[in-house]
């Protein structure tokens, strides 16, 4: 049996980056990611699929030692459009908008969009450095248990591993969480959320505007040069109906949804599409063993909130791991685990239920919840600490 300080089962980016941020601790730390692995930086080919890093979220990376590479991949979000395009396919004079820009938080950004992919790679080159960290793709985890102050995991390929701390970044379907018995509340959205990336005939002026409608939100994230991120969230049948048609159709589909606001448009990523969820785990922690990311909360991309969420996980989880361990501590104990559970309980429930009731309110077609969504948009232009506090609360967490 193989002994290590810590293994992290999920190696996407909150599961790299906890690693990198503890790397040079001394800590011994396994990563196992279930599917396969990244290519080298060098041949990473982007996709549709992209998170928008706001301000916290880029402290953590700079923490972790990735940042000033991944920045000259991503593209800056300098202004941010909230469209209600409640009566789309008609009504464009109907039409009401709120654009935000980073300068009224005297900031030159809001933050960056990248490729997933993009910030794995930077994140596996990284630890590869590092002789304390091992990072193991297509293992799964297929059971554990305690033992003596420690876990006990069988991985793939009957590997025995033995750690003082498990950390599960495994996605929604988590077998650490499950393996905890750790209960989640769950429910179906019935929607899908489509991605793909485009390239158009004018520029995106490192703006991301997100339309409103009944299906869900559309937005354009911008990325480098004259391309741009899609994400498109649609009812669950009509999604699949979408995504079935003939690479013109769809295009044109795409086309129609843009309201021409960055011209021309030619599909560049065949699109993909995944179902959206709630998803809030009852707790953060159980005897040796913390869940973070989307094993810990799965939330609507209304707002690109998912990952920022996420990577304050690792961070508090991080800081918590690297006192402990400075201080001679049990990085495992009921203590050390408990700390990070008052830390981030508070802040999961508060985004997942405030994203959760701004998918329901932005899918309503009901009159009433309509009119009060239009109103509450036109408000954010009177005078008035609203508009700074939705900006610092929302699009610069």
């Amino acid at each position: 049996m193989t002994n290590c300080d810590i293994c992290i089962i999920g190696g996407g980016v909150p599961g790299l980056a906890l690693a990198s941020l503890l790397a040079d601790s001394g800590l011994s730390i396994v990563v196992a990611e279930a599917g396969p692995g990244v290519p080298p930086l060098k041949d990473v080919k982007p996709d549709g699929r992209t998170a928008a890093l706001m301000g916290a979220s880029i402290d953590t990376l700079t923490r972790a030692g990735v940042w000033p590479l991944l920045k000259s991949y991503g593209a800056p979000l300098e202004r941010m459009g909230v469209v209600d395009d409640s009566t789309f396919p008609a009504g464009g004079d109907d039409m009401i908008e709120q654009t935000f820009a980073a300068y009224e938080l005297d900031r030159e950004a809001f933050g960056y969009n990248l490729p997933l992919t993009v910030m794995r790679a930077a994140l596996t080159e990284k630890l590869k450095k590092h002789k304390n960290i091992r990072v193991l793709d297509q293992t799964q985890l297929e059971k554990f248990t305690l033992s003596d102050g420690s876990v006990e995991m069988t991985l793939g390929k009957s590997q025995k591993l033995r750690a003082k701390l498990l950390v599960g970044c495994d996605g929604r379907n988590s077998p650490v969480r499950e393996g905890a018995n750790i209960d989640a509340k769950r429910r179906s959205y019935g929607q899908h959320a489509i991605t793909c990336l485009i390239k158009h005939s004018k520029s995106h002026d490192n703006t991301s505007t997100e339309f409103h409608r009944p299906g869900g939100p559309f937005t354009i994230v911008p990325m480098k040069g004259d391309t741009s991120a899609i994400v498109w969230v649609e009812k669950d049948a009509d999604a699949d109906a979408f995504v079935k048609l003939r690479k013109q159709d769809f295009t044109r589909a795409l086309q129609d949804r843009t309201r021409g606001r960055v011209g021309t448009i030619e599909l560049l990523s065949n699109p993909v599409s995944w179902p959206l969820e709630y998803l809030r785990s009852e707790c953060l922690t159980a005897p040796r063993v913390a869940l973070a990311a989307e094993a810990a909360h799965v939330i609507s991309p209304i707002g690109a909130q998912g990952l920022n969420l996420s990577l304050r996980d690792v961070a508090t989880l991080a800081d918590i791991i690297l006192n402990a361990n400075d201080l001679g501590l049990d990085i495992g104990s009921h203590t050390t685990l408990d700390q990070y559970e008052r830390e981030r309980a508070g802040d999961v429930l508060s985004r997942s239920l405030t994203i959760d009731i701004m998918n329901q309110a932005v899918a309503s077609d009901t009159g009433a919840v309509k009119h009060m969504r239009r109103l509450a948009l036109r408000a954010l232009s009177l005078p008035g600490p609203w508009r700074q506090i939705v900006m610092k609360k929302g699009l610069a967490a």
